[in-house]
């Protein structure tokens, strides 16, 4: 985190003021002067800044804060230490609050997803199983919609837990070290046991039999511990805890739907997915089984990317 530059010979102070309510930020003291620095990633600059400086601007002026920003920086440098100061903590509070929420607004809504932590299911019998199935699908289903496109590659079937936004190789080197933190409790949970589990039958979401933009695999473990679910779960709620990752992938974040895309609308020009009928393929593969697997790995994986394995290429691999 940044911090203002200060007289080597002044020890600053954690000091808050009488309307001060946020004694959770760093805030320090000295002379008349309030400081806090914050480190943002540097692709939020732009927005922080905003046309012609309006937004800073604005900010300084609600909150009678001074705000500085260090120039632009190398294309290297991921992130910037920015300095606030004041002559309240509350005021100073209130700019980092602002400054935050930007930050927040950028890595939602403008960088969208750039990883995710996933479970590999794409074993070899299983990327048999699932070509038997497309073949089938393409020579024998009719619906319209149906194409070769809409096909997952079968090297890059699997579970999604998490959808993360990692903008630094800070933030990345956290997701990693959060999942590597949650190993004791997916091998305690375990108690030394595997982790077997099988795609079987097909599913759609939310939409009607023949209109389905997706089309997924269900996931049962086989000995039905429940295990890989309460690992789903657990898991969703750290990185949705931080300020990583998305705040659930469902309307019920503490159940994550287990399930592994097989075919999916392509998305059209103004941004819809495409659907497809789906009826026959429903009727047909109701309980299809695609092949069992052992989870050996989980990964967090970076998104539209391809490994030497074609699987998504890993930015970190937990094993178990």
């Amino acid at each position: 985190m940044g911090s203002a530059r200060i007289h080597p010979k002044i020890r600053p102070q954690i000091l808050v003021d009488d309307d001060y309510e946020d004694s959770s930020l760093p805030i320090k003291h000295e002379g008349d002067k309030f400081y806090i620095g914050i480190t943002v990633p540097t692709d939020s600059i732009g927005c922080i800044i905003g046309t012609k400086g309006n937004t800073k601007k604005q900010i300084q002026d609600d909150t009678c804060t001074k705000i500085i920003i260090p120039e632009k920086q190398s294309k290297k440098v991921d992130e910037a230490d920015i300095t606030i100061t004041g002559g309240k903590a509350s005021n100073v509070a209130r700019a980092y609050h602002r400054i935050s929420n930007i930050v927040q607004d950028v890595r939602w809504k403008k960088m969208g997803f750039t990883h995710f932590v996933s479970i590999p299911m794409n074993d070899e019998s299983i990327q048999k199983r699932f070509l038997s199935f497309k073949n089938d699908v393409l020579s024998n289903c009719r619906g319209s919609g149906i194409n070769e496109g809409i096909f997952e590659s079968p090297a890059k079937l699997h579970l999604t837990i998490a959808m993360l936004t990692l903008m630094t190789n800070r933030e990345k080197e956290e997701a990693a070290a959060m999942l590597q933190k949650y190993k004791d409790n997916i091998l305690q949970l375990l108690d030394e046991k595997s982790l077997h589990i099988e795609i079987k039958g097909v599913e759609y979401m939310n939409d009607e039999p023949e209109s389905v933009t997706v089309l997924y695999g269900k996931v049962r473990e086989t000995d039905s511990d429940n295990c890989l679910q309460i690992i789903a779960n657990q898991l969703s709620k750290v990185f949705a805890e931080s300020p990583l990752g998305m705040k659930a992938l469902s309307n019920d974040p503490d159940n994550v739907k287990l399930h592994v895309t097989l075919m999916k609308g392509r998305t059209g020009v103004r941004g819809y997915r495409e659907t497809f009928d789906a009826r026959q393929i429903l009727e047909k593969y109701a309980d299809y089984s695609f092949g069992e697997t052992t989870v050996k790995e989980i990964h967090i994986s970076i998104r539209f990317s391809s490994g030497k394995d074609a699987y998504y290429k890993p930015f970190y691999v937990l094993e178990l």
